[in-house]
């Protein structure tokens, strides 16, 4: 199976081959951090956001990025998440200023959010969504928003991932904030790697559409797995985002990881900011 990089409330990696695109890595399931990652020094990413539901007991769902002081950018499978188990979405928040999902930081209420109107489940295409505060994020050394880069990101290009998923397909839960260095990869080598994994792995992979994702690579069990969903892709070079975390294959296994192409949706992301 394929899974969306997200994190669920029931565990929702894939399995064996099939026609349910929902196999992909679907990061709405609260275990995990980056395969293969290492620790995220404190403040190093103070663009993330952790999306968890719950009152009582809270309940990881997705990472995001500050873009704005009312903004958050995530995946739109992320958000769909949420609001698929109805109640639920009245108790998301996200947090931010901290490298623990369940301590610390400055939690906030939402008051709305926006996912792409053409954002299709069953290919996961168009996978972008935002989120936004009831009130104003106050920046901090440790809470600061991530500038969007709308250039054209080619192959070759390290950048970095930070997420709170599993560590493996299937994985323990992990609090600590995890980061992997990758690179990014032609739309034309993604399409051939993909095509190979879904037959090495008896798995039927969405289309990949190199116009609106961007793909990378690293090495076996090094990697984006369920819970990493909707987090930023950022060029080491410039420190800005480039990508947005959406799907990929359970997890880590050698083959690509799909990033939402940021580029690709400037006007949307840039009409719909609340500053």
């Amino acid at each position: 199976m394929l899974v969306l990089i997200t994190q669920t409330f029931a565990p929702s990696i894939p399995t064996p081959a099939s026609d349910d695109v929902s196999q992909f890595f679907d990061n709405t399931d609260p275990q995990g951090r980056i395969v293969g990652g290492t620790v995220a020094a404190e403040g190093a990413h103070p663009h993330m956001v952790a999306m968890s539901t719950g009152i009582m007991v809270r309940n990881f769902v997705c990472g995001g990025s500050v873009i704005a002081p009312r903004t958050v950018l995530t995946a739109a499978h992320c958000i769909a998440a949420v609001f698929s188990f109805g109640s639920l979405s009245s108790s998301l928040r996200v947090t931010v200023g901290t490298n623990r999902w369940n301590q610390g930081g400055v939690s906030l209420s939402l008051s709305g959010n926006a996912t792409h109107e053409h954002y299709v489940s069953q290919t996961i295409k168009n996978d972008v969504g935002l989120l936004f505060t009831s009130t104003p994020i106050q920046y901090t050394n440790r809470i600061q928003p991530i500038t969007v880069s709308y250039d054209y990101a080619g192959a070759g290009i390290q950048s970095r991932a930070a997420g709170w998923g599993r560590i493996r397909a299937g994985g323990p839960i992990s609090a600590q904030l995890l980061e992997l260095t990758v690179t990014t990869i032609s739309g034309e080598q993604c399409v051939r790697d993909v095509a190979r994994a879904s037959v090495e792995l008896n798995v039927r992979a969405p289309p990949i559409e190199p116009h609106i994702e961007l793909c990378i690579i690293h090495s076996p069990n090094h990697g984006m797995c369920n819970g990493d969903s909707g987090s930023a892709l950022v060029r080491v070079d410039q420190g800005t985002q480039i990508g947005v975390v959406s799907w990929g294959f359970p997890c880590a296994r050698g083959a690509p990881d799909m990033f939402v192409r940021v580029s690709a949706f400037q006007d949307w992301i840039v009409s719909r900011t609340r500053a």
